[in-house]
């Protein structure tokens, strides 16, 4: 009996710790962005999906002891499959993002994943056979608590005290214990040990005909986008690091344990009611959400997302099946996650050039739980959740309306959503590229000033100071000697930094998305009408650097700018101690290396320094205040050791103390780094 609970705690904590810990490692693989968290979880939800098909066949059509015997079989080949987890790189050739995230999880990981999906349906059954009289579905409340438990484990017992080889070590002994723990209980079923005898519970076929399994499934897929919706939103503008994925998981999970564990947990009106305010709350934070620090943020986004999770497992709670149909159920819920990854992977990008799936979720939600059962409600609950869905489609649409009313283009993909806004500051027009809700660059429209950089690259930012005023270490180098720089530039936005080149100069931007090239060269000018040779490289800044080492050596950089940003946030494996030691094998030894920082949340100051201090480099701080012309402040920070370059009155009068004291503790690498440490 003791077994049962254990065993199904114990999976369901292996099932849900390993999901951020491979996220974490594949995000430097695919551009730090927070599109892979979404793409893993479609690979989990689809897993689970077939560990929840095989259980529901399995106890179908064949014998308690076939059954057993079987599942014992794939026990031995999950545990075979380990040393792939354990390998210490992994490749990814494929070109499509999505398609790689995928392939690497596939070899890494299905097998283990799929038996641990499998488990607990399987338990459940088993458990109903063992004990006809008992409930199974407290085992499934069980199985939520351990899933819930392995999800704080990971945030705070793991990420800060382990690097991710030793993570992904611990996590192969856990399941090898697992493993063992599972092989004594099939040991026992099968051998019978106990007093009671195994009956075996009839089965019923899966039927999507009738509204419990079609509503099933709507409430299920409906929970799983709001899930994504909020998480993406969480993570627009700041890096996407573990805790912001799993904080909203746990909640989600939370409510599914709650509400299946006991039943008066879900009061359907109070939580309606909670869901209803905050949908005033949603419209604020989808347009105006970088007007909020971040902790009202999660905790906004939050309040939604338990109170939509809460309506939709209520639901589900309140109309789920005798025993006969436990995998069935299961089955219908994992299809419903698997949707709705689909939806926001796949289908969502092609459909909207924004991350319109928010606010429509949300209105999915408000109907499906508030009319489904209309017959049986009060009429005023009915009219509330009418009147408010029209109305909410009625703010949503006025505001795409006002706001979208001078866009020139929008485009969607796998590294996030682009608008291309003409705006007027100042009395004179300029053309933005919105990231998310950032933007990334502006230029003016009219062509006698179109090739004034505009925004964080305006004359006399760091960055502008950098390469203006660029001089080597050897004075022996006259002026006529420096007329062919050469330039690397990690991040190309509109493409503002081109300005900068001159007659001989060489250019190379570094840039991850595909879509940011189409509008830097469709919709702006800077690139097209620079004066130095521009050359553009698509990919990862710091997987295409190390391929060139390889290749060709290093770039002889004479500066380098980071500026890689996806909406506000910046991915950590370009801040490491591994990518600046890479950086500098790009860089001549009098180079600069030119960091912008500018961020509405987070203080890498102390990274950088760090980073610096390690190098034998001297780190300067170049703040430039918002102007009429350009509403944005910018911080840069200057890291060379060419005394000659820093000395000069152009840079030292830019200099400006630190803006907070030094974290000397504060070492950001591939296997670890904290977010909570540059959090403002």
């Amino acid at each position: 009996m003791l077994l049962f609970p254990v065993v199904v705690f114990l999976s369901a904590a292996l099932l849900f710790l390993v999901q951020p810990m491979l996220a974490r490692m594949l995000l430097p693989y695919f551009g730090g962005g927070a599109q892979v968290w979404a793409a893993c979880l479609l690979f989990f939800q689809t897993l689970l999906l077939a560990g929840y098909a095989y259980a529901h066949l399995l106890t179908r059509f064949c014998a308690i002891r076939q059954q057993v015997l079987l599942h014992a079989f794939l026990l031995l080949l999950a545990l075979g499959a380990l040393p792939w987890l354990l390998q210490p790189e992994f490749a990814t050739a494929s070109t499509s993002p999505l398609v790689g995230i995928l392939g690497v999880l596939a070899l890494t990981i299905a097998l283990p994943y799929f038996v641990l999906s499998a488990t607990g349906p399987l338990l459940q059954y088993w458990f109903a056979a063992k004990f006809p009289l008992r409930s199974a579905y407290r085992l499934y409340a069980l199985s939520n608590l351990g899933s819930f438990a392995g999800l704080l484990l990971y945030p705070f017992g793991l990420e800060p005290y382990l690097v991710l080889a030793e993570q992904r070590g611990y996590w192969a002994l856990g399941f090898s214990l697992f493993v063992l723990g599972l092989w004594l209980l099939l040991w026992q079923l099968v051998a019978n040990k106990g007093a009671s005898p195994l009956i075996k519970v009839p089965v019923e076929a899966l039927t999507v005909q009738g509204q419990p399994w079609l509503r099933w499934l709507g409430l299920s897929a409906a929970g799983v986008v709001l899930l994504l919706s909020v998480t993406q939103q969480l993570t627009q503008n700041v890096p996407p690091v573990p805790f912001l994925w799993i904080v909203p998981l746990a909640l989600y999970l939370l409510s599914f344990t709650l509400v299946f564990n006991r039943d008066s947990w879900y009061q359907r009106s109070i939580w309606l009611y909670l869901f209803a305010i905050s949908l005033v709350m949603a419209l604020v934070l989808y347009y105006l959400g970088r007007q909020f620090d971040l902790f009202s943020q999660l905790l906004l986004y939050l309040v939604l997302l338990f109170s939509g999770c809460m309506l939709c497992h209520g639901e589900l709670a309140r109309s789920k099946p005798r025993h006969g149909a436990l995998t069935a159920f299961y089955l219908v819920l994992a299809l419903g996650g698997v949707l709705a990854g689909v939806l926001v992977n796949l289908v969502a990008p092609l459909l909207f050039t924004t991350y319109w799936e928010f606010p429509l979720v949300l209105l999915a939600i408000l109907w499906l739980v508030a009319l489904s059962n209309w017959r049986q409600q009060p009429l005023w609950q009915n009219a509330l959740a009418t009147i408010g869905g029209v109305l909410f489609i009625g703010c949503f649409i006025l505001a795409e309306l006002a706001l979208g009313q001078h866009d020139v283009a929008k485009s969607r993909n796998f590294y996030g959503s682009l608008t291309v806004r003409d705006v007027s500051i100042a009395g004179e027009w300029q053309r933005q590229l919105i990231d998310g809700t950032t933007s990334h660059g502006a230029q003016y429209l009219t062509d006698e000033r179109a090739q004034t950089p505009l925004s964080y690259y305006r004359p006399g930012t760091g960055v502008a100071l950098a390469i203006a005023h660029f001089l080597p270490a050897d004075p022996t180098r006259t002026p006529q000697q420096l007329q062919s720089r050469r330039l690397g530039l990690v991040g190309l936005g509109a493409g503002a930094l081109a300005a900068y080149g001159r007659a001989g100069d060489q250019l190379h931007f570094y840039e991850i998305n595909p879509a940011v090239i189409a509008a830097a060269q469709q919709h702006f000018s800077y690139v097209a009408d620079s004066a130095a040779e521009v050359q553009i490289h698509l990919g990862d800044a710091r997987l295409v650097l190390a391929e060139q080492l390889i290749a060709q050596g290093g770039n002889a950089f004479d500066v380098l700018v980071l500026d890689a940003f996806s909406s506000d946030a910046i991915p950590i494996h370009l801040l490491t101690a591994e990518a600046m030691q890479l950086y500098w094998q790009h860089l001549l030894p009098d180079g600069v290396l030119a960091v912008h920082i500018s961020n509405n949340y987070l203080d890498l100051s102390s990274v950088l320094r760090n980073h610096a201090t390690a190098l034998g480099l001297t780190a300067l701080f170049i703040p430039t205040a918002a102007d009429q012309h350009n509403p944005a402040a910018t911080e840069w920070v200057l890291l060379s050791r060419n005394a000659r370059f820093l000395a000069q009155p152009e840079i030292m009068q830019a200099v400006r103390p630190w803006p907070r004291p030094l974290k000397p503790e504060l070492q950001w690498t591939d296997q670890h780094s904290n977010l909570f440490q540059v959090l403002k």
